[in-house]
């Protein structure tokens, strides 16, 4: 970003020399910060998909509560849907183990 098209009351600093803005020490964590925000951004957005769901679902009668509390309790005890959620807690945290 060029100087002039900077805001006046811009901290020193705050634009690296490629033009963005930097807040971290290290380039790598302000390419990494919005790729956490796109996935909450995600998150959230299926969230909104499911919650409509739902409500269709129960709208038309397919759908309980109850009905959706024993489907949780069934795949609680699903050995393959835990075998999946641990696959995807070491695809996900994985790169937190690399750590030293």
């Amino acid at each position: 970003m060029n100087a002039d098209r900077e805001p006046e009351d811009t901290p020193a600093g705050l634009y690296g020399p490629d033009g963005r803005p930097q807040f971290f020490n290290d380039p790598a964590m302000d390419r990494f910060v919005p790729v956490v925000l796109n996935l909450a951004s995600e998150i959230w957005l299926q969230h909104e998909a499911i919650a409509n769901l739902k409500a269709l679902l129960a709208k038309h009668g397919i759908l309980t509560d109850d009905a959706l509390d024993q489907i949780a309790r069934e795949s609680a005890i699903d050995d393959t849907r835990e075998a999946t959620l641990r696959e995807f807690l070491v695809r996900v945290l994985g790169p937190l183990r690399e750590m030293a």
